[in-house]
């Protein structure tokens, strides 16, 4: 199967639409850092000399269980203390959607002030030119920047700037039944664990309960939308020589390969994990009592607090290979350069993911995150919250000396790339070619876009 690779890639569009906002911003697209410069200090003056009423439109994607428990009291805290701010939210329930409508926005001339991109989004975003320099604005504030884990901070740098204060990253670690391994006869996963650890664990937690010659009860949930980890945890890098420059693709490398066919095995060889057809319409096998381990992030924290009723759950980190690994990128809050108060707008951003802020502690409260400040990932509200007595939550810390987005690279041209990973992967994955094959098949697409750039 060939993939066409299309007339008009998204970052090409992209370039047409951010040279829209330069022209439609402060003056066309000239030197960023000297206009925000001059941002800065005007907003500063203005705002001290006078109570100018300013809006400031935040655009999010969170579904409405944050927009209720963390938005909504996040604006009213930090409207009390700015009396003159007005923060008005927009919000897109999926990601997808979310990136979509903000190019229209762009396209537009509507770009909200205050934006919340993933990781590669931001990069693509900053490097041309759509969004504020903040560097300016940290050294006016003095804002101790070193409090963030330097791994993450850095996906959301552009030639050495900082373009957006990292709220999370989506750091992933293995939910596992702890009634499941009891009637197994299972240890609980140690912290050292391996891979064929692992499988051995899978393997003696999938069962046919009722007899009925199918298996009901599966090891792990399918966890294929996640494989870069196991090819970081294999060959110890990433997926392409250079996350922002790629000029070579490393999937092809036999420790790479290997590593993605052993994913594929835990379905086609091992039936530890369940195919497509075995997971049906059940979205999440784990929390239905079908699987004895889930790979997920934090993210899934609340929904097991809220909803799982039958049995004990804790967490272990992701087992090893060659290195225990894991993801850097997550999302950012970062400021348009068509904003009008881009002043104002720090403010809010400081407010939301800044050091000691409302909105991080608010998060972590409700345990809806990792966060991206280390401060927090060593507190007590993370590591040790009295909702989740315990409960191993050191365990999304793992790999913290190996951290790789899952974005590679944050080019450009990722989202290119991973249109024609997934579609080659899917085969994988269906048991329909080995991952040699996927990988030759891949190869010459992915070097046609690299030759390209």
């Amino acid at each position: 199967m060939q993939i066409r690779l299309a007339r008009q890639p998204w970052y090409a569009v992209l370039t047409l639409l951010v040279t829209a906002i330069l022209v439609a911003s402060c003056g066309g697209a000239g030197d960023t850092t000297a206009t925000t410069e001059q941002s800065s200090t005007e907003g500063s003056e203005d705002t001290a000399a006078t109570d100018e009423q300013v809006t400031l439109r935040w655009y999010m994607r969170w579904d409405q269980a944050r927009l209720d428990s963390v938005a909504t009291p996040v604006i009213e805290a930090f409207e009390e203390q700015n009396p003159n701010i007005t923060i008005e939210i927009e919000n897109v329930g999926s990601g997808s959607e979310y990136w979509t409508k903000l190019q229209t926005m762009i396209a537009g001339n509507t770009v909200p002030d205050i934006i919340y991109p993933a990781t590669h989004q931001a990069y693509a975003l900053a490097s041309k030119g759509a969004l504020l320099n903040l560097d300016p604005y940290i050294e006016q504030d003095g804002v101790d920047m070193t409090q963030y884990d330097e791994a993450i901070l850095d996906l959301y740098t552009y030639e050495e700037s900082v373009y957006g204060l990292p709220l999370d990253t989506a750091a992933l670690a293995v939910f596992y039944n702890k009634n499941m391994f009891d009637e197994a006869g299972l240890e609980y996963p140690a912290e050292d664990w391996t891979w064929d650890d692992f499988l051995t664990t899978a393997q003696a937690l999938t069962q046919d309960v009722d007899g009925d010659g199918r298996t009901d009860q599966f090891g792990i949930d399918d966890w294929t939308a996640y494989w870069p980890v196991i090819v970081w945890s294999n060959t110890g890098h990433g997926i392409f020589d250079d996350l922002r420059q790629p000029t070579d693709w490393l999937l092809n490398e036999p420790e790479a390969v290997d590593a993605i066919q052993w994913l594929a095995d835990l379905s086609n060889e091992h039936g530890v994990m369940p195919t497509v057809e075995e997971r049906a319409d059940i979205s999440d096998m784990f929390v239905a009592n079908k699987t004895g381990m889930k790979i997920i992030g934090h993210w899934r924290v609340r929904q097991y607090m809220d909803n799982v009723e039958d049995f004990e759950w804790d967490i272990a980190p992701l087992p090893r290979g060659e290195i225990v690994a894991n993801r850097s990128d997550g999302s950012a809050f970062a400021i348009t350069t068509q904003s009008q108060h881009p002043e104002e707008a720090w403010k809010f951003i400081q407010f939301l993911a800044g050091p000691e802020s409302y909105g991080v502690d608010l998060l972590l409260d409700l345990q809806q995150m990792t966060p991206a400040l280390t401060e927090f990932q060593q507190a007590d509200e993370f590591l040790n919250p009295e909702s989740l007595p315990g409960v191993n939550k050191a365990a999304f810390l793992s790999g913290k000396e190996h951290l790789f987005p899952m974005y590679d690279p944050i080019h450009p041209v990722y989202d290119e790339i991973e249109t024609i990973q997934n579609s080659e992967l899917a085969e994988l994955w269906n048991g329909n070619v080995t991952a040699q094959e996927a990988v030759e098949r891949m190869q010459p697409q992915i070097e046609q876009i690299l030759d390209s750039m």
